[in-house]
């Protein structure tokens, strides 16, 4: 899929970029967000978005720029890319996954605190189960930054 060469009126494309939101923002669920970008994206639009995302999301999470590559199956040029364009700024997608990693690190506070008062192996039958399936968990998230 390719880009027209010729350039929309900015005041035409205000018009598109206008109509994109109200389209896009009118989900109300995971999955009707889902539905409406399947509708209007390709599959390789859909992967190549996400993996951008991700990519910020996970340089902001300092994991090593080859991981991140080697992980998302980008090239290391791709992410260098994009820790030059977010490196020390503060931009509006920055700011929104910062706030979501700072919930995410309270909710992993919460849930490993939560772990460690309610799962007691030994002293509650089937309790050996969830403590392990509680460890997988951790060490996977400390492995991958997920």
């Amino acid at each position: 899929m390719r880009i027209s060469k010729n350039k929309l009126n900015e005041e035409i494309l205000l018009k598109v970029y206008q109509l994109f939101f109200e389209v896009v923002s009118r989900f109300d669920t995971k999955d009707s967000f889902f539905d409406i970008i399947d509708d209007i994206l390709y599959p390789t639009e859909k992967i190549m978005i996400a993996k951008r995302v991700a990519i910020i999301y996970l340089l902001i999470k300092n994991i090593s720029q080859d991981a991140i590559a080697k992980t998302l199956k980008v090239s290391t040029g791709t992410v260098s890319r994009y820790a030059i364009l977010f490196n020390d700024k503060e931009t509006k997608i920055i700011k929104l996954l910062k706030t979501m990693i700072t919930k995410e690190k309270v909710l992993d506070f919460l849930e490993d605190t939560f772990a460690d008062l309610f799962i007691q192996p030994g002293i509650k039958k089937g309790h050996w189960e969830l403590y392990w399936e509680h460890k997988k968990r951790k060490e996977q998230k400390q492995t991958t930054g997920f």
